[in-house]
Order: structure tokens, then sequence, then C-alpha cells
């Protein structure tokens, strides 16, 4: 039979779709003839079918595969649509208005409950309140001259090009501050002030990028933020600047409109958002800071550029037990993981170790910390998925570590196993390490030798040296460019911003290097036209020179650029290099603000109780079972640190263990078990095998336990390995830790694991000014076997 090539033969799907032709098109007769006038309603129920009549014919048309795809699309951009309105509506509370915001706020403990040492602010937030009108231009400027020169060429990188605010609007809602503290032990030229800053607005930005426009609508912004107000000067306002930063990266969220609202999807969203966040961090969040100026006559290098505080030189050796988040045959499947490094802005990443939940990673950096209270080194590990997007949101999440850079300061070394937090299972092995800053050349050849034993094992670049440089100005450029600066120290590369039209331009910008060794390396400029890229002139330091200058710095000096036509183009810089010494244990009396427990390692010692002292341990312990929480020893020295190493086997004659035991401020009970000395030893003469398990009473379930490893034939076991509880201050005098020192013998059915004794804490008694103690091992009140 002869077929006519203009039709198209018919498949299930065109048969299906002419039967059901009939069918819509009497449905849709119904609906207009029921009523001639066409109410709203009618109307509305005939728009319907005509949809689902055309959804319809596309569906069988087209095929079903295609159709998948769209639905997926669909689904996941209302799941993602509908998690952003639940965050909303938590931010925003339960009433009908942004008014209601804060008044939910107060019932989520804030920072002045949660932390005694933070302060309630109300009458600064109904200022803020009165002000955030009138704050309308100052942030149209900020917007116009800061953030759009940044944000235009962030984009650029993504091609997308023209980047432009159309439209401004900071909404109703001002920002609010939940707490402030004043720190009172800071130098007499400075005023020190963190905030906890939250804003939860209903602000609209609108912007066209490539010819485009789209927006962002709901901003919301939470994190902690700090003042610097210096130099304190003897005229008015009294203060000579601010400089306004958060201490880590801020939890930031948002809705996007317009085109955005398109890509409002895994995976293209996040790209959106990642540029977003990334110029704010870039903006102000450490080691970036937003300086203002408030008198003229001050040192504008200190005040837009200060000297970090040290180098935090981390170590990632590897992690035990993580979490198998790839699905293999007979619930064999591993992990893929990496680890993500943030102090601050600055970011690090692992490689990625494939089919494995113990990877060993051995991987080093060094990040510039540039304050040492109140900033943590966050690490997050990660099981890698494949994406070709490029997108952390495909990748799952294996847990999270914090390391408080206080106490690395404080103690110079730490070197311990961290549980993961948010993880049902793993731990990782940190070893970070502070170092200062030194003025003295003569520091550099130790620390290189102490390099050169580190990459034998880490086998990644590491630095003895910072450079700083302050880029003050530039005169008798040519042609009346739009000049900016471009810096290069080895691999690293930064820039100046932009600045228009002129041949005398003032950049008052700082920037810092990490430098390999001074030695052999050098210092590259260039001045370049922003419109025409051309070369203005370039200037090469040998930093070998400044290891021959006197404090290892040139101040204010007029280098002569070179390649510049008429030969009398000069840029004014300041040159400030220090050396990387590797920190000692210090003491800084009162200890300062401290978040986290961390492992500390000391030889100090001190001298051994009196027998009054031990006769009056005993009788208290008799006294009650909860006084087995009493220490040993009452040391005068910082109690953070490890107090002594003791030799006796305790007033029991079970031995003694080595405890940090402190309660956070993100309410959180860290537990760290150090170490155990003189264990005695079994009745047959045989060695035990210990092991440390944890109980938060009165809850022995199985997710109030906590253990360490068993140590194989040890009556003198060291751990080091610290555990989290998250409970509420007000719970505290409720709870009591219990620590159980157990001996693990035998095989299988046939294996037993004795009671050796245990330790009783009441935790709401814990002593914030003796952290890290010797506690005497108590017989066991419960002598069954685990």
């Amino acid at each position: 039979m002869a077929v006519d090539p203009h039709v198209m033969p018919q498949t299930w799907g065109t048969r299906l779709t002419s039967a059901l032709d009939p069918l819509l098109l009497y449905l849709q007769q119904t609906i207009i003839n029921t009523n001639t006038r066409m109410s709203h309603f009618n109307f509305y129920l005939f728009s319907k079918y005509m949809v689902t009549s055309l959804a319809i014919h596309w569906i069988l048309c087209v095929g079903v595969g295609w159709m998948t795809v769209v639905i997926m699309y669909c689904v996941l951009c209302q799941d993602r649509r509908r998690k952003a309105r639940t965050r909303l509506q938590l931010a925003y509370a339960d009433g009908d208005t942004l008014k209601t915001l804060w008044s939910r706020a107060e019932k989520l403990m804030p920072a002045w409950v949660t932390f005694p040492d933070m302060e309630r602010v109300e009458w600064l937030n109904k200022i803020i309140r009165q002000l955030w009108p009138y704050a309308g231009h100052y942030v149209q400027d900020l917007c116009k001259f800061s953030i759009e020169p940044s944000m235009r060429t962030a984009l650029e990188e993504y091609k997308l090009s023209g980047f432009k605010f159309e439209k401004i609007i900071l909404g109703d809602t001002p920002p609010r501050l939940s707490g402030v503290k004043v720190y009172d032990d800071t130098s007499r030229h400075e005023i020190i002030m963190d905030m906890d800053f939250a804003y939860a607005g209903d602000c609209k930005f609108e912007v066209s990028v490539s010819k485009f426009k789209m927006g962002i609508k709901d901003l919301q912004i939470s994190g902690r933020m700090r003042v610097v107000m210096k130099p304190l000067v003897r005229q008015i306002p009294l203060v000579g600047g601010l400089q306004v930063f958060f201490l880590n990266n801020p939890d930031v969220d948002f809705n996007l409109i317009g085109l955005a609202d398109v890509f409002d999807m895994p995976g293209l969203s996040d790209i959106l958002r990642s540029i977003v966040i990334e110029q704010i961090a870039h903006m102000m969040v450490l080691p970036n800071r937003y300086p203002i100026q408030l008198v003229e006559d001050i040192n504008t290098a200190d005040l837009k550029c200060p000297s970090p505080a040290g180098v935090l030189r981390i170590h990632v050796i590897e992690a035990q037990n993580l979490m198998k988040k790839d699905v293999g045959l007979m619930g064999m499947g591993k992990s893929d993981p990496y680890c993500i490094l943030r102090l601050g802005a600055q970011k690090f990443q692992t490689k990625t170790i494939n089919n494995t939940v113990n990877p060993k990673w051995d991987f080093c950096c060094e990040a510039l910390a540039n304050v040492i209270r109140r900033q943590r080194v966050t690490i997050e590990c990660w099981d890698y998925d494949y994406s070709p997007l490029k997108s952390y949101e495909n990748d799952d999440f294996l847990g999270r570590a914090n390391l408080d850079v206080h106490d690395i300061w404080k103690n110079g070394e730490v070197d311990m196993w961290v549980p993961l937090s948010d993880a049902k299972s793993g731990r990782i092995h940190i070893r970070a390490a502070w170092l200062d800053l030194d003025e003295a050349a003569s520091s550099l050849e130790l620390q290189l030798e102490e390099i050169r034993a580190l990459q034998t094992s880490t086998k990644n670049p590491l630095h003895s040296a910072v450079l700083m440089v302050w880029v003050d100005s530039a005169k008798k450029l040519n042609n009346i460019p739009d000049p900016f600066v471009r810096l290069h120290v080895g691999n690293s590369q930064q820039e100046t911003t932009v600045r228009q039209r002129t041949n005398d331009p003032v950049f008052e910008e700082g920037f810092t290097f990490l430098v390999r060794n001074p030695r052999t390396q050098e210092l590259k400029i260039e001045v370049l036209d922003h419109k025409t890229n051309q070369l203005q002139g370039k200037i090469e330091v040998d930093l070998n020179v400044l290891l021959k200058e006197r404090n290892l710095e040139i101040l204010n000096e007029e280098h002569t650029l070179s390649g510049a036509s008429g030969g009398l183009a000069a840029l004014k810089l300041n040159l400030t290099l220090r050396i990387l010494k590797t920190a000692l244990k210090k003491d800084d009396g009162d200890g300062g603000p401290e978040e986290k427990g961390v492992l500390v390692k000391s030889e100090s010692k001190v001298s051994e109780p009196s027998v009054d002292e031990c006769i009056d341990e005993v009788m208290s312990s008799a006294a009650s079972p909860l006084m087995h929480m009493g220490p040993s020893v009452t040391s005068g020295e910082d109690s953070s640190l490890r107090q002594r190493s003791p030799n006796e086997a305790g007033v029991h004659g079970l031995g003694r263990i080595e405890l940090t035991v402190k309660y956070g401020p993100r309410n959180n009970l860290v537990t760290v078990v150090h170490q155990i000395k003189n264990l005695p030893v079994e009745e047959d003469g045989e060695l035990p095998d210990p092991y440390v398990k944890l109980y938060l009473l009165p809850d022995r379930s199985k997710d109030s336990k906590r253990k360490t490893d068993v140590i194989k034939d040890s009556c003198n076991p060291k751990y080091d390995e610290r555990f989290e509880y998250a409970i509420p201050s007000n719970e505290l005098t409720q709870r009591t830790l219990e620590v159980n020192i157990i001996n693990k013998k035998g095989l299988l059915f046939l294996q037993r694991s004795p009671k050796m004794g245990q330790v009783l804490l009441d935790c709401g008694l814990l002593d914030a000014n003796k952290v890290t103690q010797w506690y005497d091992i108590a017989p066991a009140m419960d002598d069954d076997d685990e």
C-alpha cells in the first residue's frame, strides 16, 4: 500500500490526542453555553480547560521524557521556593507584618541572654530605627561606587557584562543588634566592640546585567560584627576612624526576582548566590575591613590596612570513620571525602580521596589571622559528587569541626582528634600552630629550616615571611587614564580599585602577601589603564633589600615607574616585611574570651599536694558521691594549661584522669579526655585495655553516650579526644557528667568489660577559671560489666 509522504504516520500519542479532542471541545462549549455573559469564575474554568488541553497535546506529541525533565525542574524550583518561604517566615516570625520580626527574636534567646558578657542595647536599636529612613543616600553611594565595580568585575568571569544598579529600596525594617560587648582590656588607643548583627528586611535591589533585568529581595544577613574605634584623638569626635567587619562569614539568604528567578534552582542559583556572598566577604569579612575615616590628620595606612596579628599554619592530617554517602552493594558504599577550611573570608580546600571513609590528606595551609578573640577556624568535610555546574550543593555533608583562634594563639600549637559535629560518626586529626611576626632578619634561617622539615611530609608550599604593601598614590601618569595597580608576589596577584580619569590617582589601599623565601623572591608592580589595558609603568623590588633595612621596612618612598613615557611617573609605597616565628605558649592573665576546649600540650608542673590536702580530699569524697568531681590539686597557674603530670595513683589507688570540661558560648558542653595515669593491673598481672565512656546524666540513652578509642595493654593511656553535648545553660544545674573508665578484654562472646572506676562531675558547679584538671578515679557505683 502506498504511503503519502505528506501525511505523518499516526502513533499511539496522536491517536489518543485525536480521541481526546472532541471531549475537550465539548467541555469548552459546555462552559461557554452555560452562561453567555461569562462570569469570572466561568472564564477561569474555561482557561483551565484550555491549558489542560494544550498540556495533554504537548505531552503526547513531544514525549514523556521531555515532560519528565520539565516536571523535575518545576519540582526543584518549587521545593527551593518553599524552603526560602519557610526561612523567611521564621525570620518574619508569627505576625502578618514585618514589625513583628524582633518581638519573635527576643523569644529566641538573644545574645545578651546566651552570653553573660553581652549586654542588651534596646536604646541603640531605637536610635537605628529613627535613623534608618535617612540611610538611603549613603547605601546608594555605597552600592554605586563600592559594590557595583567589584560585582561588575566578578560577573565578567562568567561572561556577564554591564552590571549596574537600577533601583535601590531599603524598606522600612532596620537592622537590629541583639547584644553588644565592649572589651575593657585593650590598648588605651582603641575601643573594640562586638555586636550580634541581624537584618531581615523588606529591601529590594534591581540590577541589569547584559541588558537583562533581575533583582534581589527579602535579604537576610546575620553574624558577629566587630567595630574597632581607632585611633582615639584629642579633638571632636574623639575617634579618628572606624573599622567595621564580620569576624566570620555571616549567614546570608535572599530571594531572586526578575530574570534571576528563572535560575532559582539548585546549581544555577548557587553561582548567583556565591557571587553575592563572595562580594560581601570581599568587602567586610576578615581579613577585609570596611574603614570609615572621621578625622583628617591620622595614619590612614593603620586605619585601612593594619598589620595582621599572626599566621595560622593548619595541617589537616586525616579522618576516621566518616559517614558512608555513596551507595554500594550490600551496604558496602563509602565516600569520596574532601575538606574545606575557612578563616573569615579565606578559604582552602584539600584534594579528594576517592572511595574511603578513612582518608589521609596530609594537607597544610597558612592563613592570615587579623584578630585573636572570637574568631574560629571552620573545617567542613564533604563527599564529592560529580556535577557539571561544579556546585557544592550536589555534594553530601559529612560533618564540621571548629577550632578557636584564641586557644591556638595561647598554646602555640595544638594537635588533636576532633569529633565531627552534625554527623552520625567521624573524627578528624588536626594540627595547628600559631606563628608570630618578627622584625629580626636573623629569625629567617630558623623558619626556613622548620619549613624544610615540614614540607618533607606535607609536600605543600609553606611560607617564611609576610610582606605588607601600602599603595598610597601615583603621579604624572600619561594620557589621563583610568589607572589601577596590579601587584605580584610569586603566583599571588592582587589589584587596587580603578580610579577614574586622573593622572595623579590616590589609591590608599593595602595588601598582604605570604612570601616563601624573601632572599629569592621579588615584588612586581604594574600601573595599568583600565580602558585600554595599556601599561603606564612598572616596578620590581627585590625583597632581599628589605632584609637589610632597619625594622625590615621602607616607608613613604616614591619609586620611579620604568617604561613610562617621559620618565616622570612615580608610585608612592610603604613596604614592610615580617619574618614568621613559631610561637611559644602564652599566658594572657585573664584567659580572654574562649569558645572551644582544645588539646593543650604543656610540660609545666606544680608542686605535689600536701598530706593534709589529700586527707581533706578523702573526707570530702566520702561525704557525697558527687564530690568525686573535685580535682585532686589546686594550682595558681592558668587553669587552661595542664597543671601537672602526677606519679601517684590517686587517693583510691585507681589512678587519675586529666579532663578539660567547660561550657561553650554556643550552648555546648565541651569535654576533652586527655590521659589517664597509673591504672592498676589486673588480678592475673595482665595490663588492661582501657577506654573512657561518658554519659550526661540523667540520660543514659545512646544519644548521651560518648566513648574514646581502646588503648591496648596500657596503664597510662593517652587519648586527647574531644566530645560535645548540646545543652541549654538553664539545664546545667540538673546534669551530671559521668566518666567511666572501662577495661575491654576478650574476643566476641567471651568479651568482658568491667568498670575500673569513674568520676562524677556536677555540671552546675563547673569553674570557668579551672577548665583542665586532674581528677582521682573513684570506685564505680555500679560494678556491672559494660
